[in-house]
C-alpha cells in the first residue's frame, strides 16, 4: 500500500494488518490511527518523507519500521500504544513522541540515528534501545523501565529531566552524554556503566 501525499484514517474498531507487505506513507501524507495496526514479522512499514503518524490506537511492529531522512513527526497519543518486537530505524528530521497517557514496549531493538525520542509517557524496555551519535533520547516528566534483559545504550545524548524516572534492572551502557536531573533507581541485577552528569543513580535492591 502506497498513500501518497493523502490522508488515511483507521478508525476506533479498523485493523489494517500488513503481512508480508509494504507500507509507504509519503510526500506529504497524514496516517491516523484509532483501532489496530499489525506489521508483522516478514513485512516492511515506510515513514516517507514529509509524512506524518498520530497514534491513538494499538501500532504493533514484529517486522521493519524505518524512516526517512525528511520524514515527519510521529506521535503516540493519550491511550496509544506502540509495541515493538522486531526492528524500528528512527532517523531524520521527525520526532518521535510518546505523549502523556501512551505507551511504548519494546522487546526487539529501538535505533535512534539521527532523530529524537522524546518520552513523556511510559516506556517499558526488555530489548535494544540504542541512541547513536546524532541521536537524542529524553525523558519528561516521564518513566523508562528498562527491564531484566533490557539494554539501553547511549552514544549520542540522552538526558533524564526533571520529575522523570529510570528504573534499570537490566544494563545501561553511557559512551558519551547522559544528564540526570530525575531519578536513576538502579535495581536488582541492574548495572550502569559509564558516566552520570547530575544526580547519581541510587542503588535499590533489597534481597528478603
Amino acid at each position: 500500500m502506497n498513500n501518497e501525499g493523502d490522508s488515511l484514517v483507521n478508525m476506533p474498531g479498523g485493523r489494517i494488518n500488513n503481512v508480508g507487505g509494504l507500507i509507504t506513507h509519503s510526500a506529504g501524507a497524514e496516517f491516523t490511527n484509532s483501532g489496530t495496526v499489525d506489521n508483522d514479522a516478514a513485512s516492511n512499514f515506510v515513514l516517507g518523507d514529509l509524512a506524518t503518524f498520530k497514534n491513538g490506537g494499538t501500532f504493533t511492529n514484529a517486522g521493519v519500521f524505518n524512516t526517512t531522512s525528511r520524514s515527519g513527526d510521529l506521535v503516540n497519543q493519550k491511550g496509544g500504544v506502540l509495541a515493538n518486537s522486531g526492528t524500528w530505524n528512527q532517523d531524520g528530521v521527525g520526532v518521535l513522541s510518546n505523549l502523556a497517557g501512551g505507551k511504548i514496549t519494546n522487546s526487539g531493538r529501538i535505533n535512534i540515528f539521527n532523530s529524537l525520542l522524546d518520552n513523556r509517557g511510559s516506556f517499558e524496555n526488555t530489548g535494544t534501545l540504542e541512541v547513536f551519535h546524532f541521536g537524542a533520547y529524553q525523558n519528561l516528566g516521564s518513566q523508562l523501565d528498562n527491564r531484566t534483559g533490557g539494554v539501553f545504550t547511549n552514544t549520542g545524548s540522552a538526558s533524564n529531566l526533571a520529575n522523570s524516572t529510570i528504573n534499570n534492572s537490566g544494563s545501561i551502557v553511557n559512551d558519551r552524554k547522559l544528564v540526570n536531573a530525575g531519578v536513576i533507581n538502579n535495581l536488582c541485577g541492574g548495572t550502569v556503566t559509564g558516566p552520570v552528569n547530575g544526580n547519581q543513580p541510587v542503588n535499590v535492591c533489597s534481597i528478603n
